[in-house]
């Protein structure tokens, strides 16, 4: 038997945090849609997945597909 250990970077068991910057509402048909304020427009019905300011996995905002994490800056090769 092989037992793994999470310490050493493997990205499923990795658990790193974000804070979400909007509302994550999902309807009825499974549409998930970021925004500031209340449902999004032309929904009558949402159940909200998470609120502006909660903490959640990056697990978690991949599977909604919103942004995880910011991208690192290219390198200027212009020099």
């Amino acid at each position: 038997m092989v037992l793994g250990h999470q310490g050493y970077g493997d990205p499923d068991t990795r658990k790193e945090n974000m804070k979400l910057k909007k509302m994550v509402w999902q309807n009825e048909e499974g549409e998930i849609k970021e925004t500031t304020d209340g449902l999004p427009k032309g929904w009558r019905k949402g159940k909200l997945l998470g609120a502006k300011g909660q903490e959640v996995t990056d697990a978690q905002a991949k599977e909604w597909g919103i942004s995880s994490k910011a991208k690192a800056p290219k390198e200027n090769k212009s020099k």
